[in-house]
């Protein structure tokens, strides 16, 4: 790609995600709610060096340089919230020394500087024990800011966050995979946007989904792969069409729909 090309589809995807006032960091998992002064990432996945240990893989310690890459975008942004969709921690259900040391860490060097906010996830059992007791805490079924629904992804959303426009979750770790002309495998994490249909399960569905990557650089999960399936049960019970994501890379390349 030309750098006309990556600068294209990047002002491109940033332009559709303004129409709800979100906009995407580059090269980044992570969404500038800007009307709001918010930043919004998934699964950071701290403690998950801990564990993969436990199984017998030793990986450098990544947490200080996830946690200076937010302060980065923090700074980038301008921002004064960080909203948090679920799987700050790794580790269930035990807290591991290193895990709680990493995340004590994290929520010092960034209570500082915004306000936190949490939407937990399925691997954040503990964590409330372990944030700051000014770190704003909220229902697993989600929360919302303006007309923008916010949940992690693994339980029901309620009715009040699926009234919302748009509904924004984690959870699902997408990524695009594929090889290049010598069969080299690559895999890349990406956005996915995809329509929503109506349930008998809510009154009313937002028109769109859109699946964050994860933040954590060791999570990540082929979404391009037959059958097209999700984790959580919005995804599992059809609630949207996975066939008709929008795949778009966190460079804002566009590589279609998923289905394709």
């Amino acid at each position: 790609w030309s750098n006309f090309g990556i600068y294209y589809w990047c002002t491109f995807l940033c332009w559709r995600f303004r129409i709800m006032n979100l906009v995407p960091v580059h090269g980044f998992a992570a969404l500038h709610i800007q009307d709001h002064s918010a930043l919004v990432l998934s699964d950071l996945h701290h403690g998950v060096e801990a564990e993969m240990l436990r199984g017998g893989v030793w990986i450098p310690n990544r947490s200080t340089a996830r946690t200076e890459k937010v302060i980065k975008l923090i700074k980038q942004t301008k921002v004064n919230r960080l909203i948090l969709l679920g799987d700050v921690k790794h580790q269930v259900p035990h807290n591991s020394k290193q895990q709680r040391r990493d995340l004590e860490e994290f929520f010092m060097a960034i209570n500082r500087l915004v306000d936190i906010e949490i939407v937990p996830g399925n691997h954040d059992g503990g964590l409330d024990t372990i944030a700051p007791p000014d770190v704003i805490f909220h229902e697993s079924t989600g929360g919302v800011i303006g007309d923008i629904g916010l949940a992690h992804g693994h339980a029901w959303p309620s009715q009040e966050v699926m009234n919302s426009k748009i509904l924004i979750m984690g959870h699902e770790h997408p990524a695009l995979s594929f090889r290049d002309r010598v069969d080299k495998l690559h895999s890349e994490p990406c956005w996915l946007r995809v329509p929503m249909v109506e349930h008998e399960r809510y009154e009313k569905v937002p028109e769109q989904l859109i699946i964050m990557p994860a933040f954590g650089e060791l999570a990540g999960r082929t979404m391009n792969r037959e059958p097209l399936k999700g984790l959580g049960p919005v995804l599992r019970n059809g609630l949207a069409d996975l066939s008709k994501a929008r795949v778009e890379t966190l460079e804002g390349l566009e590589f279609g729909e998923l289905g394709n």
